[in-house]
């Protein structure tokens, strides 16, 4: 296809504008394979394609920007912002379409072997037919690099995830902990996606109607894995670094996002 070819010849070497560019093409692939169709033939791109699409250039955008300036993790948090809020609306938008709802899922697994980058970083779209989820994603992409979700309220934290020595407490402006409260602890699955050892993966659940029991904050921050040795099993391998620097969102029961930029407006 030729975006793949254009994401293969243009952004060798960067894994996050390659997945980002090769999401559209897949996207593309499947409209046209639509359109042969002939009840479809005339059939342009859904809503659901725009979006992702224009959401997914917009993201691209910003990384282009962030490596044209140094690769700046301002310009990636912002990335990661603008993408997440529109994988929120993706998937809002395919559980209304569909009829059957729809389900953002993010990867709390800290012990991952397999796929160790994968943890607060990789984050797939699943839907729902006929009351079965499908084990396919329609969507799965990694943020930008050095850029991870902050998990919500969870019984269990992996020790080492949040950096001490920035001096400054993990908390909101109302003294309660900076967490994303989207994010529930009854939400956490076991589940198999593109890997064959199952993994711990938090989910947001979108019914029908686009709607959402699960509103709250997805929280971004900067953060870098930790060097091998440096921490022992059943540890964070990732320590994220600043709490004033974060970045993200707020999910409103009707399911929609409100971009939220800095620690004081959480």
């Amino acid at each position: 296809m030729k975006v793949s070819f254009f994401c293969r010849s243009l952004f060798t070497g960067d894994s996050t504008l390659c997945l980002l560019v090769c999401v559209v093409g897949r996207l593309q692939a499947g409209s046209y394979t639509q359109s042969l169709s002939p009840q479809r033939r005339r059939r342009a791109f859904t809503l659901l394609e725009l979006l992702v699409v224009i959401g997914l250039i917009a993201a691209l955008s910003l990384v282009l920007l962030g490596g044209l300036g140094g690769g700046s993790k301002s310009a990636a948090l912002q990335s990661a912002q603008a993408t997440l809020a529109n994988l929120i609306s993706a998937a809002r938008t395919k559980a209304q379409a569909g009829g059957g709802g729809a389900r953002l899922l993010i990867n709390v697994d800290p012990a991952s072997t397999n796929e160790p980058s994968r943890f607060l970083r990789f984050i797939v779209i699943q839907t729902q037919l006929a009351g079965l989820w499908q084990p396919e994603p329609m969507v799965e992409i990694y943020l930008p690099e050095n850029i991870y979700v902050v998990p919500g309220n969870f019984s269990s934290i992996p020790v080492g995830l949040f950096s001490p020595s920035s001096g400054r407490p993990w908390t909101k402006a109302d003294g309660s902990l900076l967490r994303s409260t989207a994010l529930r602890a009854n939400q956490i699955l076991s589940l198999t996606i593109n890997n064959p050892v199952a993994e711990q993966w938090v989910s947001i659940n979108f019914a029908s109607a686009g709607t959402t029991a699960q509103p709250g904050d997805l929280i971004l921050a900067t953060g870098h894995r930790r060097s091998p040795g440096s921490y022992t099993e059943g540890e964070s391998p990732v320590e994220l670094e600043n709490p004033e620097t974060v970045r993200g969102l707020t999910l409103s029961t009707y399911g929609l996002p409100a971009m939220i930029n800095d620690r004081a407006s959480f």
